[in-house]
C-alpha cells in the first residue's frame, strides 16, 4: 500500500479548508441576517410601521448572502437540494412536530412535566405559521445551500449532513441555546434536518421540519397550553422539551430510522 501522493494530500487539505470556510460563512450569514433584520424591523416599528417586517427582511438578507456565496464558490456546481415543495412541506412538518411532541409526552410520562390547558383561538395558532416558515427558510437556505452542499461536494452526502449539523449547532448556540442538552440536541436536530433535505422533499422538508418544531415549541405551547417542568434531570434546561435528555433520546431514535431508510435506499439503488 503506497502513501497518498502530495497532490492528493493538497487536494484534501484544500477541501477541508473550503469546508471550514463554508461553516464560517454559513454561521456568519445566518446569524448576521437574523441580527440585522431585528435591528431594521425595530427601527421601522419605532417609526410607526407594523412589526411583522423582521422575517421578510431576514429572508431577503439570507437569500442575498446565499446568492453572493454561490456566485463566488465552486459549490454552485454541486447538485441543488431544493426538492419538491408538495412532498417536503407536508412530510417535514410532520417530522418537525413529532420530535417535540414525543419528547413532551415522554416528559409527562416520566413525571418531569405537565400540561395545563388554557383558552385559545385557532387564529392565534395559524397566524404565526407563515412567519415561522419564512424564518425557517431564511436559516435553512443558508445552512443547506452553503454548508451541506459544500460538504456533499467535497466528501459526499453523509459528511455534508455532518458539516451542516455543525453549522446549525453553532448558530443555535449563538442564539442562546447554550446548555449541554441544547448543544447536543442542536447537533442531532441539525443532522435530522440534513437527512430530510436529502430526500425527495429536499430543502422544503428541512424548512418544514424546522418550522414544525418551532411552531409546536413556541406557538402551540403558550397559546393553546402551558407546559410546566419540575426541574429534574429529565426536565433539562429551558421551558420546553428542546433542552431535555428526553428530546435527545427521541432524536436518536428518529435519526436511527432515517439512517436505516437511507441505507435501504442505497442498497436498492445499487441493485
Amino acid at each position: 500500500m503506497t502513501d497518498p501522493s502530495p497532490s492528493h494530500q493538497q487536494t484534501r487539505s484544500r477541501r477541508a479548508m473550503a469546508l471550514v470556510l463554508a461553516v464560517f460563512a454559513t454561521v456568519t450569514l445566518a446569524y448576521g441576517a437574523g441580527e440585522l433584520s431585528h435591528l431594521l424591523s425595530f427601527s421601522l416599528s419605532e417609526a410607526g410601521a407594523p412589526d411583522f417586517f423582521r422575517e421578510p427582511i431576514n429572508l431577503a438578507l439570507a437569500l442575498l448572502g446565499f446568492l453572493i456565496w454561490q456566485s463566488l464558490s465552486q459549490t454552485s456546481k454541486s447538485p441543488p437540494l431544493w426538492g419538491s415543495p408538495a412532498i417536503g412541506l407536508g412530510w417535514g412538518w410532520v417530522v418537525g412536530c413529532a420530535l417535540p411532541g414525543f419528547a413532551l409526552l415522554g416528559l409527562v410520562f416520566g413525571q418531569a412535566g405537565r400540561f395545563e390547558a388554557r383558552d385559545f383561538s385557532v387564529a392565534a395558532l395559524i397566524i404565526p405559521v407563515p412567519f415561522i416558515l419564512i424564518h425557517a427558510l431564511s436559516e435553512e437556505a443558508i445552512i443547506r445551500g452553503i454548508a451541506q452542499r459544500a460538504g456533499t461536494a467535497a466528501f459526499g452526502p453523509l459528511l455534508g449532513i455532518g458539516v451542516a449539523a455543525l453549522a446549525f449547532c453553532v448558530l443555535q448556540t449563538l442564539q442562546g441555546y447554550q446548555s449541554m442538552w441544547h448543544i447536543a440536541n442542536s447537533a442531532l436536530f441539525g443532522a435530522a434536518l440534513g437527512f430530510l433535505a436529502l430526500g425527495r422533499g429536499g430543502i422544503w422538508a428541512a424548512v418544514a421540519g424546522h418550522a414544525g418544531w418551532t411552531w409546536l415549541e413556541t406557538s402551540w405551547i403558550g397559546d393553546a397550553v402551558t407546559f410546566q417542568k419540575d426541574g429534574s434531570f429529565l426536565a433539562g434546561a429551558g421551558p420546553d422539551s428542546y433542552g431535555s435528555p428526553v428530546f435527545t433520546a427521541v432524536l436518536i431514535v428518529i435519526l436511527a430510522l432515517m439512517g436505516v431508510r437511507r441505507a435501504l435506499q442505497a442498497t436498492k439503488e445499487k441493485q
